[in-house]
């Protein structure tokens, strides 16, 4: 099965089909297509597999001399705990720097420019090895070298190109993204740096093992790491107010990436070993990262306290990528085979009520801890003569595709209570003011735990919603549980387009409705003029361990027009929040695509030198928002496609109604 299409959740024929046939099928589906088999038991080390210890990319390896860096690492069989001591362990190929045990990452090589490195590989592996990217800086494609079994070849190359790269192997006839699982984990980092360049940067590799079967029943085994440790096993970084921080994110696996910083914004300083000019640095919160690439990130952490740094597909970060509770062997699988007849066979209240109860999700994967320490001195922003929003998370039964239920917001207004059952799809826009501080009251009627982000806000720790972690020192936000209310105070700093979205059970609880925009503006917008546009989920997968091939634009398949008028700049503000895919938008008539002026992302405006027009087409990951401005320049119908691919997979249009304004009428004189 392919993993490298862009449904990177799922495999097979449902990514062909377009939306339409999806939700009349799914109408009268009320469960899965099919009940995947039981987990196997992984695959186990051999006996004399050495453990794997785990290089975290701090300290350089090899020894220099006269401005040659010269090191002797061999390929050897090992065994791998990705997530926490008493979790699986696996086998996998892994680089060893000679004479040290091996490590996953594989020994980190970092130099200054012209350096001359002098390595030497030896395969003791019992299969031919192919070795990329240690030629770093050069001709990618030709950068390869094959080691045979038993094998030892030296590469002597002057690193003449400062950045960030990566160098791997896999077996003969693999690329980067073919490799799945005994292979994945040969993976390393170059850093080439400036002559005095500081080198105290946090530098983060991703990869991934893949365990996949030909019976389509058989779900796959998968676990994603930075460091080679999945979270809660990762890093924790302990960072200092205002001071400035530098990341070097490697991505060696074969699926994007969207990295989501919490409570700050990041420059992007360089892109797979190019530089970026800084009057093209633009900010960001949350960018995808895309296969086989790298970027080097800054950002200055200005409020203290406890957030996060991570991925932001649902899925990347939840316990279905987690070897965890994979049978060891085949007796424990036999167990687990009786324990799910045994819930098969529950009375179906009390399976919903298990089901419901979730209060022991975690998040997993891809996620780094950071704690900021305040500096001296520091006093939070008050929060006299806040507004008060009270914004209710109910469920809608029975209302999605397959008649499941639909989780969302809606805001009460006043004294009067709103309906039990109702919601809105997507959330209600959020309409705050910069400066102005703002309580948000909200109350929990799901019969399951929730919480909520208010995604990209540069705001106080506390009320950033993410469970057991937000806040500082003794006071950590926890969750929001069944019939009890939060209240999250925060003052919004910047004007801009973000979105706010679960943050507990996130993948279930987003695809099924809980995400909505927010709007930080000035003045009173002119609605007239300015429209909001929000992608999200609207449906479960079919499928155990795949993504939902179901999506809203701004809460339907089906959405309503935006009305323009022609010569007229309106503002486009695009929110995307789908938790499954990245998300592809085009403005377009029937004859051509459109130009519009690129002016924010992720709630921040651009540089003079990025806010320039372009053709209408931008790709975004979920957490992701993109302001654009559109003046149109005929009368006529136009269209906002959005999709989840180029060529398959679904499609929703959002037409688009451009009028000429009409003329006003001369007065006429009437006779007395």
């Amino acid at each position: 099965m392919d993993r490298r299409s862009i449904g990177h959740l799922s495999r097979g024929v449902w990514l062909l089909l377009p939306l339409a046939s999806l939700a009349a099928f799914a109408v009268v589906l009320q469960a899965p297509l099919y009940e995947p088999l039981p987990r196997l038991p992984l695959p186990k080390p051999a006996a004399s597999a050495r453990a794997v210890t785990i290089n975290t990319n701090r300290t350089p390896s090899g020894v220099q001399r006269d401005r040659v860096l010269t090191l002797a690492m061999d390929v050897i069989s090992a065994r791998w705990k990705p997530e926490g001591d008493n979790d699986p362990e696996v086998p996998i190929l892994a680089f060893a720097e000679s004479g040290k045990a091996p490590s996953n990452p594989g020994p980190l090589i970092r130099v200054r420019v012209g350096t001359a490195l002098a390595i030497t590989i030896t395969n003791r592996s019992d299969s031919v090895l192919v070795m990329h990217g240690v030629r770093a800086g050069s001709d990618a494609p030709r950068d390869t070298m094959e080691i045979a079994v038993g094998a030892t070849r030296t590469v002597r190359y002057t690193l003449n190109k400062t950045g960030t790269y990566a160098y791997w192997a896999g077996f003969k006839g693999l690329s980067q993204g073919d490799r799945s699982w005994l292979d994945s984990q040969l993976n390393g980092v170059i850093v080439v740096d400036e002559p005095n360049a500081r080198t105290d940067d946090h530098i983060f590799l991703i990869s991934e093992w893949f365990l996949g079967y030909d019976d389509r029943r058989q779900v796959f085994e998968d676990v994603l790491v930075m460091n080679g440790k999945a979270f809660p096993h990762t890093q924790r970084l302990t960072l200092q107010q205002n001071d400035s921080v530098r990341f070097r994110v490697v991505n060696v696996t074969s699926i994007p990436h969207p990295m989501h910083l919490h409570g700050f914004y990041y420059r992007i300083e360089e892109v797979d070993g190019v530089r970026v000019p800084p009057s093209k640095q633009l900010l960001s919160n949350t960018d995808l990262l895309l296969e086989g690439s790298s970027e080097v990130l800054s950002f200055v952490p200005t409020t203290p306290g406890n957030w996060l740094f991570h991925c932001h597909f649902a899925f990347h970060v939840n316990e279905e990528t987690s070897l965890t509770g994979s049978p060891r062997d085949s007796a424990e699988m036999n167990a687990q085979i009786a324990a799910q007849r045994a819930a098969r066979s529950m009375p179906a209240g009390m399976a919903h009520a298990a089901g419901d109860a979730m209060s022991t999700h975690t998040m997993r994967g891809l996620v780094v801890l950071l704690q900021v320490t305040p500096a001296a001195g520091y006093a939070a922003p008050s929060m006299a003569n806040a507004r008060t929003i009270h914004l209710n998370v109910q469920r809608d039964p029975h209302s999605l595709p397959g008649g499941r239920d639909a989780f969302g917001f809606i805001e009460q207004k006043g004294d009067s209570a709103v309906k039990p059952n109702a919601i809105s799809l997507p959330g209600p826009v959020l309409e705050l003011v910069r400066g102005k501080p703002v309580r948000i009251v909200v109350s929990n009627h799901l019969e399951q735990p929730t919480s909520v982000h208010w995604h990209g806000l540069e705001i106080e720790s506390f009320p950033d919603g993410v469970p057991n972690w937000s806040g500082m020192g003794s006071k950590v936000y926890t969750q929001i549980a069944p019939r009890d209310s939060f209240v999250a105070e925060f003052v919004p700093p910047r004007a801009g387009t973000f979105p706010y979205h679960s943050h507990f059970n996130d993948r279930e609880q987003m695809i099924s409705g809980m995400y909505g925009a927010i709007i930080v503006t000035d003045h009173p917008r002119d609605t007239t003029h300015d429209h909001v546009v929000v992608v999200g989920g609207g449906g479960p997968p079919v499928e155990h361990k795949s993504a939902s091939l179901y999506a809203l634009v701004n809460g339907s398949q089906s959405p309503k027009a935006l009305h323009m008028f022609v010569g007229e700049t309106h503002r486009l503000r695009i929110v995307s929040i789908h938790p499954d895919w990245p998300l592809r938008f085009t403005l377009r008539n029937d004859s051509t695509v459109a130009h519009w002026r690129a002016v924010a992302k992720d709630g921040a405006d651009l540089p003079r030198t990025l806010a320039t027009m372009r053709l209408a087409r931008v790709v975004m990951g979920p957490g992701e928002t993109s302001d654009f401005e559109f003046t149109p320049p005929a009368a006529g119908r136009w269209q906002l496609h959005v999709s989840n691919s180029e060529s398959s997979g679904w499609q929703i249009v959002l037409p688009i109604k451009v009028e000429a304004r009409p003329k006003a009428k001369a007065a006429v004189s009437r006779p007395r």
